[in-house]
């Protein structure tokens, strides 16, 4: 593909997932729930958030993992994955952001939180002072990046999953993204579009770039979070504290695990390659083949085999 090609690609599928990841502006800062989306549901309280997380057991415990899920995702999107793992022994635990899956929606009344502050503070209830591996995949990646460098002594290593280095300007998106008239116009497109089924195959279909896997994916897991009251205002928001990336303090972490699919056309080439640069020495770099962006889901059995083969190394 010519790189016009994949940038113009790259363009319109950011947009349309932008578009679909929305639903009505006016919002509660809660998410009322009336009964657990899984069997392995838990919340935790943080301040006047509640975050939703589901945790993998596994029988024989060898380590734990925390996923950070991306944008316009849930901790559905790591299922496969942490099933396999906990098989293995590594128990998983998948939160959900705020603004995102089943925690708390926010508005122009909430307080807004630094993401790797809220994520830590889940992983410190979980576990009282022990070390995670952390992974992060797209968005979450930024998120973990952020966490590893703000609490280096609750973090063994970093697996990073269809992502880059954020090198960005956080406070251009905070203008635009808490701005009230561009709230006002965005929120009911999104609206409009997230309630679609097909719009939501579509960007499925651009991310996996798997036809035969996504004739059976469970699609209500990733229609049901964006259908709940306050997605758009929240998710819109929410880049007002997406953190940047600190390249230096990405050199001297512990080995990191990273993985990106050769058909991931979300994330710009360029910045990937800029964080390789900067990768710890003894990191392991991966490249999936046939791999999209959401390559940790119908790639999982490979992806699980090279997150044990990296967990065993380091250790």
């Amino acid at each position: 593909m010519k790189k016009t090609q994949k940038t113009f690609f790259s363009l319109l599928l950011a947009a349309v997932i932008l578009i679909c990841t929305a639903l009505p502006a006016l919002a509660a800062v809660k998410t009322e729930q009336t009964e657990k989306p899984y069997e392995n549901s838990e919340f935790f309280e943080y301040n006047e958030l509640s975050i939703h997380y589901r945790v993998f057991k596994a029988e024989n415990e060898k380590a734990k993992i925390f996923m950070i899920h991306g944008f316009a995702m849930s901790g559905a999107c790591w299922t496969r994955l942490a099933s396999r793992l906990a098989n293995a022994g590594y128990t998983c635990v998948t939160a959900d952001l705020p603004d995102f899956g089943y925690s708390s929606r926010e508005n122009a009344d909430s307080a807004m939180y630094p993401r790797e502050e809220v994520m830590h503070a889940l992983m410190e209830e979980l576990s009282k002072g022990e070390k995670w591996y952390v992974a992060g995949h797209s968005m979450g990646g930024y998120i973990a990046l952020a966490l590893a460098e703000k609490y280096p002594e609750s973090v063994k290593n970093l697996m990073l999953f269809g992502t880059a280095c954020n090198t960005g300007k956080p406070q251009q998106l905070n203008n635009m993204m808490t701005n009230k008239a561009f709230i006002s116009v965005m929120a009911p497109l999104m609206e409009l579009a997230a309630r679609f089924d097909f719009m939501v195959k579509l960007v499925l279909a651009a991310a996996l770039c798997d036809s035969d896997y996504l004739r059976g994916y469970p699609l209500g897991e990733v229609t049901s979070p964006l259908r709940i009251k306050g997605t758009g205002e929240g998710a819109l928001r929410s880049f007002a504290v997406l953190p940047e990336t600190n390249l230096d303090a990405v050199k001297t972490m512990m080995p990191i695990l990273y993985m990106n699919g050769d058909r991931d056309f979300v994330i710009p080439e360029k910045e990937r390659t800029l964080l390789r640069q900067y990768l710890p020495d003894g990191s392991t770099d991966i490249t999936v083949k046939g791999g999209g962006h959401l390559f940790i889901e119908n790639k999982a059995e490979e992806t699980a085999s090279a997150v044990i083969a990296f967990i065993t190394g380091a250790n």
